[in-house]
């Protein structure tokens, strides 16, 4: 960013088009606001009303610290200060109104598009499926299910694939959706008593795109309507295409039926990038910022940042912003001091998989060489289940490789195990809060 305000209006826009608040509660509430300061780790915003003050800070902190996520790339606190006491409790009876509208499910981000999506060997297979499919709706591949970890480009090709839908038909019904925001648009309906209406809007789609659908698994009733919504679309010849982090038959309770589905056209995943095209996202990312970086700054940020695209875009926003207050050019100094919250969480695979193994061992009170083994204790079970838990979320590791690391387990023995797991997580909630502390211990040392 050049400046505050192009910060603050990138925020707005993102706010605006994908914050799910209506126009009437954006106009009240986030547009007074003005960008005061920003250090590099802290935006702080303004409004001259204490009413509105005391509203915003508790009821849109959390809405204006995930836009400024989206516009810069790394988390920032959000700080409201109050500028001018100037009650106007009028307006607090429209906001009231207004409050629980829902915005649209629909999330058109024209910057997401094929021509600005590097390809390289390790996700050139799920970009051609997708411009495949946007060329050829409902006759290429259908379902196309992209998976891959989080951060390497799974929303940026479905909005890829929705952005050139709209561009070759405008008339056409393109649904992309979130299955969190699908999740809650069928709960609101049932609660009103209008499912007529949701199926209309959903089985009618020319197509549907849904982000991160293994967050249905689970959910009995919210399963049950998409695969109905599914059988529908997929008879009238409806493009699908969904997203999620592992493929069908790895993704935990979902049901069979929908496992099946899912696996009836292409499947296609998304690996981490290689140093060479590391380089190649760092660069085709400066240049689209206009933010020139010295090769030795490219490089640095290619070796440090190794697993995720979403964190290489925010490293490189990092320190165009920090290059941008401190009006100077990007060294390696300034470089290893923006990114060094990100190569604490990009370490090699083998160092996070024995930080977790001794986490796990110091937690439970299960020796590392009892994880490890065949023994069939229940504590050493336990113990073990929940380091092969662990390890596939942190890492990423394939089952098989998972398998051979303990013992020689069979792929379906890891999927068991981690099925349970993510079962006993779902019932019980310290068991939930033990793990989430095991990731979170392993994240920070």
């Amino acid at each position: 960013m050049d400046s505050l305000s192009e910060m603050w209006e990138a925020a707005c826009q993102y706010i605006k088009t994908e914050g799910g608040i209506t126009s009437p509660v954006f106009n009240l509430w986030i547009a007074p606001l003005r960008v005061v300061n920003f250090d590099g780790e802290k935006v702080t915003l303004g409004i001259d009303n204490d009413f509105k003050f005391g509203v915003v800070e508790k009821r849109f902190n959390s809405v204006l610290e995930q836009a400024f996520f989206n516009v810069l790339g790394f988390e920032v606190q959000v700080e409201i200060i109050l500028l001018e006491k100037e009650p106007e409790p009028e307006e607090a009876q429209a906001a009231e109104q207004n409050g629980n509208e829902r915005g649209s499910l629909l999330i058109n981000d024209r910057n997401n598009s094929f021509e600005n999506f590097v390809v390289g060997k390790s996700n050139n297979y799920a970009y051609a499926a997708a411009k495949k499919v946007a060329e050829n709706p409902g006759r290429a591949y259908n379902p196309l299910f992209i998976y891959g970890k989080s951060g390497l480009g799974k929303t940026h090709l479905l909005k890829a694939i929705e952005n050139y839908m709209r561009s070759k038909n405008p008339e056409a019904s393109i649904i992309y959706v979130t299955s969190e925001n699908f999740t809650n648009d069928i709960i609101e309906h049932i609660r009103n008593s209008n499912t007529y209406e949701l199926r209309e809007k959903y089985r009618r789609a020319d197509a549907l795109l849904v982000d991160d659908i293994q967050f249905i698994a689970g959910k009995n009733s919210i399963e049950e309507e998409f695969f109905h919504t599914f059988n529908s679309l997929t008879e009238d010849g409806k493009q699908i295409v969904l997203s999620s982090d592992n493929p069908p038959d790895e993704i935990p309770k979902l049901t069979e039926r929908l496992k099946n589905r899912f696996e009836w056209g292409l499947i296609a995943d998304i690996q981490p990038p290689d140093f060479e095209m590391r380089m190649a996202i760092i660069k085709s990312k400066a240049e689209s910022i206009h933010f020139e970086m010295p090769n030795n700054v490219v490089e640095y940020i290619a070796e440090q940042v190794n697993h995720n695209v979403r964190q290489l875009e925010g490293a490189i926003k990092k320190l165009q912003a920090i290059c941008s207050l401190l009006n100077t050019a990007p060294t390696i100094e300034i470089t290893k001091d923006a990114i060094k919250e990100l190569t604490n969480t990009t370490q090699p695979v083998s160092v996070v998989r024995e930080k977790i193994l001794e986490s796990v061992s110091y937690t439970t009170g299960v020796s590392l060489e009892n994880i490890t083994s065949d023994k069939r204790d229940k504590n050493i079970k336990d113990a073990r289940q929940m380091a092969m838990y662990i390890i596939r979320e942190m890492t990423g590791m394939s089952l098989e490789e998972i398998g051979k690391y303990f013992n020689g387990k069979t792929h379906s023995t890891v999927k068991h195990s981690i099925d349970a797991v993510a079962n006993r997580i779902d019932r019980d909630k310290e068991f939930k809060t033990l793990v989430e502390n095991i990731i979170k211990n392993v994240q920070e040392n």
